[in-house]
């Protein structure tokens, strides 16, 4: 009777640690799904890689990569639409959303490629916080949609709804409907302004599906 104690002790600390085991092993919380890929799409989670196909899951915190040639469209649970072309990184670094309530949370990380985001339900008039980061800084968005990429020698961003500011280490910029910018070897945001109709085309067709 007198090991009694121990053993509840020992059985107590074995069920904690299985708890925790259970806990760490569990899967990410799925924060969207995929609407189409074209070629190679892959997810990455911690160590675990997954071929992305169109109905799967997103989940939050998944790297997703495109290859060569390939698409990636997905669906957020807000109803944000994003889309990224070949050769592309993009990752759902914070995700706050809660049905019927204000002040969400969206920041997107997209560290390679060009891409396509329509804002959803966080992004409303009485919603949250929406951000983009990019290789040159990062997109502060409202009741938007925008292109960003490389293009022409530099990094582009157009926004053809909404405002965005685009903040860099070098200056900001804020982009109304049918403008924007170009940034250089990491430099200043050249002004708002109309893009050429050939730069526009090509930054539609970098993130369009066959």
């Amino acid at each position: 009777m007198k090991g009694m104690p121990h053993l509840t002790f020992a059985a107590a600390t074995i069920a904690v640690s299985v708890g925790l085991s259970q806990q760490s092993l569990a899967a990410p919380a799925i924060v969207g799904d995929v609407d189409k890929v074209q070629a190679q799409v892959y997810a990455t989670q911690g160590d675990a890689t997954r071929t992305l196909e169109a109905r799967g899951p997103v989940y939050f915190r998944d790297h997703m990569r495109t290859g060569p040639g390939a698409r990636l469209e997905a669906k957020l649970d807000d109803d944000t639409q994003l889309t990224l072309g070949e050769n592309g990184r993009l990752t759902i670094d914070e995700f706050v959303y809660r049905p019927g309530q204000t002040g969400g949370k969206l920041v997107v990380d997209v560290s390679k490629g060009a891409f396509l985001f329509v804002g959803g339900k966080v992004e409303d008039a009485t919603g949250g916080n929406v951000s983009i980061r990019t290789a040159i800084g990062t997109l502060g968005v409202r009741g938007t949609t925008v292109w960003g990429g490389p293009i022409d020698g530099g990094f582009g961003v157009l926004v053809l709804k909404g405002e965005v500011v685009v903040h860099t280490r070098r200056g900001d910029v804020v982009l109304k409907q049918g403008t924007g910018t170009m940034i250089f070897h990491k430099g200043k945001p050249q002004p708002a302004g109309p893009w050429p109709e050939d730069r526009t085309k090509r930054a539609v067709a970098s993130i369009s599906f066959r």
